[in-house]
Parts: C-alpha cells; sequence; structure tokens
C-alpha cells in the first residue's frame, strides 16, 4: 500500500500536537536553563548516548559511567556521539532522575544529517569515522540508494563501507551475481564486507574495521543492522524487524539513534582507544538535501578527475562534444551505470 500523503490540515495537527509536547518538556526544563545557582561549577565532559525527548544519557569521560541530563534551550540540537560539557545539580530531588545539564556543545568533526518530515535537515550523529552502508538480498539490492549514502559520506568527510548482510541466504550462483553487481564499487575502491549475522559469517572482518573509530550502521529497514549489533554486542538485546512478503520492504524497528561500545580483539579495558558503534533509526529513501548540483560530482570521486577533461564548462555530461565524462565511459575508465546514477541524483536536487 501507497503511503498516504498528509493534508496540511492533518500536518497543521502534527505540528501542533509536537509543539504541544515540546512546551510541556521545556516547562519540565524551566529551572534549569538560567539559575546557576542550581549547578555545581565544575565543568565534566562527555558523549552522548542516547537522546529521548528533552532529557539525554550521557557517558563521562572520566567515570565513564551513564549521566542523564537536561538540556539547556540555547543548545542547537544535540544527537549521538556529541561530545559535551555538563554540570551536575547540587539538589537532586528523590523522584528526579536528572543528575545534571549539558550547559555546552564542542565543535564537531562530521555530522550525518537527515531530512525529517517536513523537509527540514535534522543531524542524526555526529563526530562520525565511518559509514557502515548496509545492504542484503532482500530487501532487493539497491545501488542508487546506496550511491546515494556514499555522495553524503564523501561530502561528510566520513569514509563508507558497504557491507553485504545475509549472504548464508544466498545460493553461489545467487552470491556471483550480487558479487558482479556490487564489484562497481570494489573497482572504485570502495571497501566490501560480506557478512551473516546469523551464521556469524564476516563478523571477525567487521570488527577489526571497527576497531579505534565511531561507526554508524545505516541502510534500508529490514536489511539487517541491528542483527549485526546484536551479534556483535549480545547484551545490547536490539529489536530487530522483518522483511514484509507484501512489500519485500523491512520494518521499522529502531526509533531512536544509540552509541554502543565494544570491546574488540585489538583492545582491552584499560585501552584509551574505544570502538563505538551508532545504530540509527532505518531509512528506506535517502534524500541529499541542502546540497548544490555543482557538489554532487564530488561524492562521485571516480568521476572528479575527468571532468577538467570537458571542452566546456557548463557541460553537463549528457551529449556535449568534447565531455571528459563521456569520452571516459567510451574508453571504458568509468561505469555508466555511477555516471547515470550522478544524473538521477542531480535531477532530484532543484535548482
Amino acid at each position: 500500500m501507497a503511503k498516504r500523503k498528509l493534508n496540511r490540515r492533518q500536518q497543521w495537527r502534527i505540528q501542533k500536537i509536537q509543539d504541544e509536547r515540546l512546551a510541556r518538556a521545556n516547562k519540565k526544563q524551566k529551572n534549569f536553563n538560567n539559575d546557576d545557582e542550581l549547578l555545581d561549577q565544575v565543568h565534566h565532559h562527555g558523549v552522548v548516548v542516547s537522546h529521548f525527548g528533552a532529557t539525554l544519557d550521557i557517558e563521562d569521560d572520566s567515570s565513564h559511567l551513564l549521566v542523564r541530563c537536561a538540556l539547556r534551550q540555547n543548545i542547537d540540537a544535540i544527537v549521538c556521539g556529541d561530545k559535551i560539557v555538563w554540570q551536575k545539580l547540587t539538589n537532586i530531588a528523590k523522584n528526579v532522575q536528572i543528575q545534571g545539564v549539558v550547559t555546552a556543545l564542542d565543535a564537531r568533526s562530521t555530522v550525518l544529517a537527515r531530512p525529517d518530515f517536513t523537509g527540514q535537515m535534522k543531524p542524526v550523529a555526529a563526530n562520525i569515522d565511518q559509514l557502515l552502508i548496509v545492504t542484503s538480498p532482500v530487501p532487493e539490492l539497491n545501488e542508487g540508494l546506496i550511491d546515494r549514502y556514499i555522495v553524503a559520506a564523501e561530502l561528510s568527510h566520513i569514509q563508507p563501507i558497504i557491507v553485504l548482510n545475509k549472504i548464508d541466504t544466498l545460493s553461489h550462483e545467487q552470491r556471483q551475481v550480487l558479487e558482479k553487481r556490487i564489484k562497481i564499487y570494489q573497482d572504485i575502491k570502495y571497501q566490501i564486507l560480506y557478512t551473516s549475522a546469523k551464521s556469524q559469517h564476516g563478523l571477525d572482518t567487521l570488527l577489526e574495521q571497527l576497531t579505534g573509530k565511531v561507526s554508524v550502521f545505516v541502510g534500508q529497514s529490514g536489511v539487517g543492522k541491528s542483527s549485526i549489533i546484536n551479534a556483535l554486542l549480545p547484551n545490547a538485546n536490539i529489536k530487530e524487524g522483518e522483511v514484509s512478503l507484501a512489500t519485500n520492504k523491512g520494518t521499522h524497528t529502531t526509533s531512536v539513534s544509540r552509541l554502543y561500545h565494544i570491546n574488540t580483539p585489538s583492545q582491552t579495558q584499560s585501552s584509551e582507544v574505544q570502538t563505538s558503534l551508532i545504530d540509527s533509526p532505518g531509512v528506506r529513501e535517502f534524500g541529499l538535501w541542502d546540497i548544490s548540483r555543482e557538489d554532487v560530482i564530488h561524492g562521485f570521486v571516480e568521476l572528479q578527475q575527468y571532468i577538467q577533461h570537458c571542452h566546456f564548462r557548463d557541460c553537463k555530461h549528457l551529449n556535449e562534444p568534447n565531455c571528459g565524462l563521456l569520452k571516459a565511459i567510451e574508453e571504458n575508465k568509468i561505469s555508466e551505470q555511477r555516471l547515470n546514477s550522478y544524473h538521477r541524483i542531480i535531477d532530484s536536487i532543484d535548482s
């Protein structure tokens, strides 16, 4: 069944409900926003582990303990992976779970964002080293979606890695077909990992890739992101979804992004280098908002070197004479499929 479109009144009602919820949350926080007498003067540093509406779970850098904190209203949207400064509350009532207040947000090295239902960009995770693009035979492998994730990663200076999960469900012939389809990414030097959360295949290689980094798992719902994390972190108990037989699409099970730590073979409890995973809400379609058409080419790393050979500075790479990209296609130096994907993304962006 196609997703029902909301009319203007329905959209207004949804926004009104959200505004009312936000107002209630802000009312609960009002005592923390301006009254510095409530706060200990010692400033602590930490990382955001999860976000629950008006409150956040913070992992303190020194004690590594989780602290439930409120958020001051004058701070921008905070997401999983953010590095923050927080202060303890001096007097905590017995029936209040909040132990501190987030008072400052450190500069981000990277940020991953996606649009909300209004089309506004919403940060999903911050300070990420690599984007693990999880795909699988079911739901159907979607190269166009993979390309969009790669563009988002490249433009955000995050390393993209493709994970083909559920390979235990494939026959030898089916796996050969998929490997041939995905070889296009190996040819441009992107790393491909083959895994099965069910049979544990490839998880050792995945752990090596994760070691000492902050990684976020993205991909269509139902491809097995949460299953992989459960295999790596059995105690996480993340809810896993099934693929709908009617739509052949996954069901959304992760509603809140969360950061997890994992011990890898090269790490010990005393190691200062942590391996972290962020489980993000499933995304069936990943749009590229807030970028220009000119920026898209920088997300296709193998195409960039050939555009300098175009005769016209405003070449559209369609049928212009002396086009560097079209010539590279004729000489089998780049993939026509990837060039077509580039054009589809360009066409999806408003002028």
